[in-house]
């Protein structure tokens, strides 16, 4: 499954890009122009009294991108590919799999740019770098997990494809993006605090900002949590699987 996967991602990258006269390019220009109109709105417009927040907005809007564009196409990602779902011995599974994996690649597309920013706000990246790809596995354990359970409902349901938007804008504005989660009242962020990207992007800045460790308290609920939903969902979609066919 792995050359299944593999051919998968190299597909979806190009796809992405196809017929656009600047390509790749946009996966780096997309979050640079988040980054511009909400540095503009709350740093010169509406003042947030956040340091260093070019890389504070930054970081968080490159780590919702994975999370968003991962579960947006991959509730489509069945349906769409009915095709392939209907060759015999076709790994269902790879699918989303492969875009949650697309989606990786684009984010690390954006790491050289994020690294500029660092060095031009004046963070300095130390030894806490070291624990990054635990945040990153942990992120990516929670996206796939969310990613086939999408997948599975929407072969069946279709209004998954219009929730999923409704739901994704509504947790951008309840993930701390374009502002601070300590700057909320206590009881706000603890309602917050139920959403793991939250901690996961909490996480991203605390190794790239500040150069200290992520509260592994939280990180590793998050990360036990995901690798048990992981597991509830990857069962409930091989079992979906089975009715592909008749679905599509």
């Amino acid at each position: 499954m792995r050359d299944t996967i593999s051919v998968l991602v190299m597909r979806d990258q190009k796809s992405r890009f196809k017929s656009t006269v600047m390509g790749v390019f946009w996966a780096v220009a997309s979050p640079m122009l988040f980054l511009l109109t909400f540095y503009l709105l709350f740093k010169v417009i509406l003042p947030l009294q956040i340091p260093n927040y070019a890389a504070h907005l930054f970081i968080g809007i490159v780590v919702w991108s994975w999370f968003q564009g991962a579960t947006s196409e991959s509730v489509t990602s069945i349906v769409a590919n009915s095709a392939l779902i209907a060759q015999p011995g076709f790994p269902a599974v790879a699918l989303p799999l492969s875009v949650t994996t697309s989606h990786l690649l684009t984010l690390i597309l954006t790491l050289p740019v994020l690294v500029v920013i660092l060095l031009f706000s004046g963070t300095s990246i130390g030894l806490s770098l070291i624990a990054l790809p635990v945040v990153m596995a942990a992120m990516f354990i929670f996206v796939l997990a969310v990613s086939y359970l999408v997948a599975g409902l929407n072969v069946s349901f279709r209004d998954m494809q219009y929730i999923v938007p409704i739901v994704l804008q509504l947790g951008y504005f309840t993930t701390p993006i374009f502002y601070d989660a300590t700057n909320l009242p206590d009881r706000t962020r603890a309602v917050l605090g139920l959403n793991p990207m939250l901690h996961i992007i909490e996480a991203f800045r605390a190794i790239l900002m500040r150069d200290s460790w992520p509260d592994w308290g939280p990180l590793s609920l998050v990360l036990g949590g995901s690798l048990c939903f992981l597991w509830l969902s990857q069962m409930f979609f091989r079992r979906a699987s089975l009715r592909f066919l008749e679905e599509l």
